[in-house]
């Protein structure tokens, strides 16, 4: 069931995955966790782990455990779980946190004391209330392992990318991605919002649309939304809708389907209120069916949640970055996975969006470093 290595690669991929490859996962995962829960700077007041049912039908959590475990350590600490998650449904376990520095969670559907490290560190999902001892690989009771950061010891063929105090790991697809590769499954965000049990179901191939992500970022007062899919069928738009308080929504546009695998969507919010806004999409089928994607939130007040878009990704001739207004000296530089420069550009100040040739690069992984001031940030793309 978990397929693991014992290298230590740093990355984080997006990767197509098909309907029938989503259709294998008959147990529930690991949908998302946070480590820097009231750490300075923290997105949220609470450490949590979101677990996810993508299955057809209800699955019954009694007697097991989520388990976490430093990043090199063999021993584990476990929070029991007795709950039943129906078909699609999700499940919120809070954590460590005092509670005074970053925003509440949602309601949580359990509560627990153990405390993830906001970097790296090993996640597990268990079959049993007993503690592991040891990485997590191979362990029959182990449903589900998500290892994060560079030196974890205990993963499914390679971590996921590290983490810091703004930045949840999120299993994309809205928690119906699972190619048995932590790395390709999970992304890092930083507008994520949990999601607990009274959240919308998200029924995996409920729709002839797989949506593989959903971004968002504040650029120059305004809210950029990005979201791309791995395939449509008999598909016919996305109504984007917002609100300011996670519970009441409203529509503020509708985007036809192109229709076509692979597509990248966008739309921008002009106007957002001075407050926080949550965003999400309702996926609308040609008959009239629908379901909705995980949430995303900006602060109106904050300098910046994600500091830059790549469009598309994976790339093959033109990439486009999309990032915060560029001050003197700004740069983007472009490096192998093996951390050879293959790019350095200035770009030109006052601009919000640089493009790349990308038409001569070898087909491989690729990261762009984003130097703007005393900002930094850092994504990964696929040629």
């Amino acid at each position: 069931m978990i397929k693991s290595t014992f290298t230590s690669i740093f990355f984080v991929a997006f990767m197509l995955l098909t309907a029938q490859a989503q259709a294998q996962v008959n147990h529930v995962v690991i949908a998302a966790l946070y480590g820097g829960g009231s750490n300075a700077g923290a997105l949220y007041t609470n450490d949590f782990i979101e677990l996810f049912n993508p299955t057809g039908k209800p699955i019954s959590l009694a007697n097991y455990s989520v388990q976490y475990s430093s990043a090199t350590s063999y021993s584990w600490q476990a929070q029991p779980i007795n709950n039943t998650i129906p078909a699609g449904g999700f499940l919120l376990i809070q954590l460590a946190g005092n509670g005074t520095v970053g925003v509440p969670l949602p309601t949580a559907d359990v509560i627990g004391s153990m405390n993830l490290s906001a970097t790296t560190g090993k996640v597990a999902l268990v079959d049993s209330i007993n503690t592991l001892f040891g990485t997590g690989v191979g362990d029959t009771t182990v449903i589900d392992l998500v290892g994060y950061g560079p030196t974890a010891s205990g993963f499914e063929t390679n971590p996921a990318s590290s983490l810091t105090s703004k930045k949840c790991l999120v299993r994309i697809g809205n928690g119906c991605t699972n190619t048995g590769d932590n790395s390709s499954d999970f992304v890092a965000s930083n507008s994520f919002v949990p999601q607990n049990a009274a959240s919308p179901v998200s029924l995996c191939g409920g729709l002839p649309v797989t949506l593989l992500y959903f971004k968002a970022m504040l650029v120059n007062s305004e809210v950029v939304l990005g979201w791309k899919t791995g395939s449509e069928t008999n598909f016919n738009r996305f109504i984007v809708e917002k609100s300011n308080n996670a519970i009441g929504f409203s529509a503020v546009a509708s985007i036809v389907a192109d229709k076509s695998d692979g597509s990248n969507y966008s739309y921008t919010d002009a106007c957002p209120s001075i407050s926080k806004e949550y965003y999400r999409l309702k996926l609308v089928d040609n008959d009239a069916r629908y379901s909705y994607s995980a949430l995303v939130s900006v602060d109106a007040n904050s300098s910046v949640i994600n500091k830059i878009v790549l469009s598309p990704n994976p790339v093959v001739n033109k990439l486009m970055v999309t990032h915060i207004k560029a001050l003197p000296g700004a740069t983007i530089t472009i490096t192998s996975a093996e951390g050879r420069i293959v790019v350095m550009k200035a770009i030109a100040i006052g601009s919000t969006q640089t493009s790349i040739d990308a038409s001569g690069f070898a087909k491989a992984s690729y990261f762009v470093s984003y130097q703007n001031g005393s900002l930094n940030a850092v994504e990964k793309f696929i040629k």
